[in-house]
C-alpha cells in the first residue's frame, strides 16, 4: 500500500467529518430528533446518509466513469419535491407546544420520512457529481480497493461525528427548559423552511434556465 492509497482514506476521513458537521436538512433534523425525543432518536437519523447515498453511488459513480451526462432537469424536479417534504417537516417543528410535549403528543419522524427527505435532498446529487464522486472514480481507476476504502471511511467519518452530535444533544435536553425546548425546535424548524425555500428557488431557477435555453434554439 503506497501513499497515494492512504491518501484516498485521508480524503474519505476528512470529507466525512466535514460533511457530518456542516449544516443541513438531515443535521437539523438529527438536533431536533435528538432535542424532543432523546439521543436514540437522533441516532437513527445518524444513518440516513449511508441508506440514501447507497442508490445514488450506484447511479453516478458509473455515469462519471463511462458517460457524460446533463443531469439539470433531474436536479430541479428533485428541490422541488425536497422543498415540499421539508415544508412538511418544518410544519411537524411549528406544532409542537409546552402541552403537547408534556403529554407525549409529539411523535417521531418516521425512518421512511427521513429517507425520503435526503433522498430528495439536492445537494446530495451535486456533491456526488461535483466532489466525491470524482473522487471515487479517481480512486476506482488504481482498483476497487482504494474505492471502496475511500468510500468506507467516508461513511464510518460522517456517522461517528453524526452519533457523537446525537449524544451531545440528547445528553443536554433534561438540563433545558421546557419552553426554551419549545423554541429551539421553533427555530430549527425555521431552518428546515428555509432550507425548502432555498431547494424550491434552486428547482425553479433550473427549470426556467432550460426552458429559456431550448426555446431559445
Amino acid at each position: 500500500m503506497d501513499m497515494e492509497y492512504f491518501s484516498f482514506l485521508w480524503k474519505g476521513i476528512l470529507l466525512g467529518i466535514h460533511a457530518g458537521i456542516s449544516p443541513g436538512p438531515v443535521t437539523t433534523l438529527l438536533v431536533t430528533e435528538s432535542l424532543l425525543h432523546g439521543s436514540r432518536a437522533g441516532m437513527k437519523i445518524a444513518f440516513i446518509p449511508v441508506l440514501t447515498d447507497i442508490p445514488v453511488i450506484c447511479i453516478i459513480i458509473p455515469l462519471l466513469y463511462y458517460l457524460t451526462f446533463d443531469a439539470t432537469v433531474v436536479i430541479a424536479v428533485i428541490s422541488m419535491i425536497g422543498a415540499l417534504i421539508l415544508c412538511g417537516l418544518s410544519y411537524e417543528s411549528f406544532s409542537v407546544t409546552e402541552s403537547r410535549y408534556e403529554q407525549g403528543e409529539v411523535a417521531r419522524v418516521s425512518l421512511l420520512k427521513a429517507v425520503g427527505m435526503n433522498f430528495f435532498n439536492p445537494n446530495l446529487y451535486l456533491y456526488w457529481i461535483t466532489i466525491c464522486g470524482p473522487l471515487a472514480v479517481s480512486g476506482l481507476s488504481r482498483g476497487w480497493a482504494t474505492m471502496f476504502s475511500f468510500l468506507i471511511m467516508f461513511y464510518v467519518s460522517i456517522t461517528l461525528v453524526k452519533l457523537g452530535l446525537s449524544l451531545a444533544v440528547g445528553s443536554v435536553r433534561h438540563s433545558l427548559n421546557l419552553k426554551v425546548i419549545v423554541w429551539i425546535n421553533r427555530l430549527l424548524g425555521a431552518a428546515m423552511l428555509l432550507f425548502a425555500i432555498l431547494f424550491f428557488r434552486q428547482g425553479f431557477q433550473i427549470l426556467i434556465s432550460e426552458i429559456t435555453v431550448r426555446f431559445s434554439k
